[in-house]
């Protein structure tokens, strides 16, 4: 029987915007890391200038930490049985659409 709860709609596509944003995040890891190759433009660098690429580059993943870390402890409370099964998916589904609206602006 299908669900008529208008909250849970398209939640079903949650593991396929997971897989989005994994994508994004080696889209977002490879542009950034094209974009420090083209501003050095071969020249010697210096700590202070691969201190800024290791930064640039390194900050892509920390939304994907912070989203797997909070997706872990909604599995944790879900567990507990301090969440609803519905509860974790419409957070899970939400999470994964924040982290493809994060990675699209780190690009752009």
């Amino acid at each position: 029987m299908e669900s008529h709860d208008h909250a849970l709609k398209g939640t079903a596509a949650t593991p396929e915007l997971w897989g989005a944003v994994y994508m994004m995040l080696v889209f977002a890891v490879l542009s950034r890391s094209l974009h420090a190759w083209e501003r050095l433009s071969g020249k010697s660098i210096g700590w202070q200038e691969a201190l800024e690429v290791a930064v640039d580059v390194l900050v892509c993943p920390a939304a994907l930490w912070i989203g797997l870390s909070f997706q872990t402890m909604l599995k944790n409370e879900l567990n507990r049985n301090n969440l609803s099964q519905r509860t974790f998916k419409i957070c899970n589904f939400w999470i994964a659409r924040v982290l493809i609206l994060a990675y699209i602006t780190i690009v752009l």
